[in-house]
């Protein structure tokens, strides 16, 4: 556990800001995820992670919205709905609930609640008056049940307390499981800028450069919060603001767990998975409880049922293969690279952990787009205490496209190679001992493992990634602690 010195709240200038008209709560219904198919770059092979198109899937959706038709004559509702062929899958809060609430955060009748996004996990409203607005209120989805929620706002006041970075600031949260509202939800400080997404086509490239130099110090910063153990941060008891790494927070527990994509009536808290999520005192226990968890399903008698039916249209043999790569991937996570210090020497060696951003796009940084500089960054959602060589990586819009660790966000290959030069040579002034840039380098072909850690059982069972198991298998034995670049 770290210990940090207390925050200090500050009073928020909210009837300054929501001087308000007329009382309005939007009607919103949650709109459904359309098909969809994830893939990535092995080996210079495109392989298809996740493909969700069902007819009973559609059945399912056009189920939901006629739920919340009969729903929206008696209560001013809002619904969560996702891709599944199970009810499960769509859960409904109360929308005017949730404006009462931030009417008595303030202190003030009226108030106005209009919906700026919507993510996996997530709704995000703006609380509006009189044109005016300062705030914003989060809904969390039934993802993860009160974890998800307060690891996001100790990750929010831990950068506030310990970086220069801004984010927002927490002025209220509820994550009771009796929460009038039916969802856990925080009320936050709204971020001035624009999303440096929207203006990132027309935006001139010095001020690009701008917002990658900006972007590349704010990484360091993180990188400089340092933990004993790896796992997701939570705020500790009393009236002193402590902080201390907890279990973790991350995408194959949420499937796991929450239910909505794989398994609608396993229950949320199920010890068997749970047992899984750290904290973690060393790095080869951290990576093998992605993997721990998939193999948990997949012997558990009635998930490895669901898993043959819906995932390998009852192909045993497929099933069997891929139990068998994730067994040999399990043995990977103990020697690639292990507990091995990767990228030696460190500054603090009994604190190998760091923050990692889970979602560090272009829209989650706030620009101001007169000038390019960073106002703020916000969506904090799944970071966790992770490796220093898993936390020391460049955002994917800089990355180049054809590598498995980019994307076509960011704009052309050409400026993006240009930028990275930006990213760069900031990293090189700022990063003084190089123990960032050691870390990236040395760390990347054990990112490329990382980023395959949550796959389920079907990807696992292809030829391909046997194969690339396997030579990494053989590699780590006869040349431990470093990494084999795929070509």
């Amino acid at each position: 556990m770290l210990t940090f010195l207390p925050l200090n709240f500050p009073s928020a200038p909210l009837t300054r800001l929501l001087r308000c008209a007329a009382i309005s709560a939007s009607l919103e219904i949650g709109a459904c995820k359309g098909a969809c198919n994830e893939s990535i770059l092995l080996a210079g092979k495109r392989i298809v992670t996740s493909s969700i198109v069902t007819k009973s899937q559609n059945q399912s959706l056009r189920a939901a919205r006629s739920k919340w038709s009969m729903s929206e004559e008696s209560e001013v509702l809002s619904t969560f709905s996702y891709d599944s062929d199970e009810e499960a899958s769509s859960h409904t809060f109360y929308l005017s609930r949730l404006a009462e609430a931030v009417r008595n955060l303030i202190g003030l009748q009226d108030c106005k609640l209009l919906k700026l996004a919507e993510g996996g996990y997530h709704k995000v409203y703006d609380v509006s008056a009189n044109n005016a607005s300062s705030l914003v209120v989060r809904v969390a989805a039934p993802a993860f049940p009160k974890d998800k929620v307060e690891s996001e706002i100790a990750t929010l006041q831990c950068i506030a307390s310990h970086t220069k970075i801004h984010t927002p600031h927490v002025y209220a949260w509820n994550t009771a499981d009796d929460n009038p509202v039916g969802s856990e939800y925080m009320i936050l400080e709204k971020v001035a800028g624009t999303p440096a997404s929207d203006v990132w086509d027309t935006l001139s490239f010095e001020k690009k450069e701008v917002v990658v130099s900006e972007v590349a110090e704010h990484i360091i910063q993180l990188f400089h919060l340092r933990f004993k153990t790896a796992g997701s941060l939570y705020r500790t008891a009393g009236l002193n603001q402590d902080f201390t790494v907890g279990p973790i927070i991350s995408v194959p527990f949420y499937r796991a767990l929450d239910g909505f994509v794989r398994f609608p009536h396993s229950p949320i808290s199920d010890p068997g998975i749970m047992k899984f999520r750290g904290p973690f005192s060393d790095t080869s226990s951290y990576l093998q409880s992605f993997l721990k968890v998939e193999l948990h399903i997949i012997c558990d008698q009635h998930l490895r049922q669901l898993v043959l039916e819906q995932e390998l249209n009852g192909d045993e043999s497929r099933l069997e293969h891929g139990t068998r790569v994730l067994q040999k991937a399990l043995q990977l996570a103990s020697v690639y690279p292990g507990d091995i210090c990767v990228s030696s020497p460190l500054s603090t060696p009994k604190q190998p952990f760091s923050l990692r951003m889970d979602d560090f796009r272009l829209s989650n940084i706030m620009i101001d787009e007169n000038t390019g500089h960073i106002t703020g960054l916000i969506d904090f959602e799944g970071a966790t205490i992770s490796p220093l060589w898993e936390c020391a990586y460049m955002p994917r819009w800089l990355q180049d496209p054809e590598e498995w660790d980019g994307t076509h966000e960011g704009g052309t290959p050409s400026e993006k190679s240009s930028l990275r030069k930006v990213f760069f040579d900031k990293i090189k002034q700022i990063d003084k001992d190089g123990e960032w840039k050691r870390a990236h380098d040395h760390g990347r072909p054990f990112r490329e493992f990382t980023n395959m850690l949550n796959f389920n059982v079907n990807v696992w069972a292809d030829s391909s990634i046997e194969r690339w198991v396997d030579a990494r298998l053989q590699w780590a034995y006869e040349h431990p602690g470093e990494g084999l670049i795929s070509i």
